[in-house]
């Protein structure tokens, strides 16, 4: 693992979490489109988990948390918050023909989400909703 990083999950916090991103990314040789669809995906996660998580538990915030790793021309991430279960693998794809009027709110950040990515995957563990998420880097520096 590069870093791990950890914020409450307050919208006044990502651009904290998107700059450390960027930063870290920046330094480990990712392309600059990488990193974009990068930050993409977390704020999307982050504003899904913000929005849809449900009670806010003891401590008084949701904890959002990224673990990103460089391994065999892949980019992994590894994406945790406190919020209500949510597996976002489950979502249907939305109806992307249907006119946008007809169409149901929600659903096309995960829809991109699974277009950027590599590779995804969700687990429930303990009280953390976790999706890995990999995306192809050939450029970047490989550290495990």
């Amino acid at each position: 693992m590069l870093i791990r990083l950890i914020v409450p999950g307050e919208y006044a916090r990502l651009e904290d979490l998107n700059a450390s991103l960027e930063t870290v990314l920046q330094r480990h040789g990712i392309e600059p489109q990488v990193r974009g669809d990068v930050r993409l995906i977390v704020e999307e996660l982050a504003s899904n988990a913000i929005d849809h998580g449900g009670d806010v538990p003891p401590s008084g915030h949701h904890e959002l948390s990224v673990d990103i790793a460089i391994a065999g021309g892949l980019l992994k991430l590894e994406f945790r918050d406190t919020g209500a279960p949510f597996d976002p693998t489950r979502v249907p794809d939305p109806r992307l023909d249907a006119d946008i009027e007809q169409r149901p709110l929600g659903g096309l950040g995960v829809y991109l989400i699974r277009n950027l990515a590599h590779d995804i995957g969700y687990r429930r563990d303990g009280a953390y909703n976790v999706l890995s998420v990999s995306l192809r880097t050939p450029h970047a520096e490989v550290a495990e």
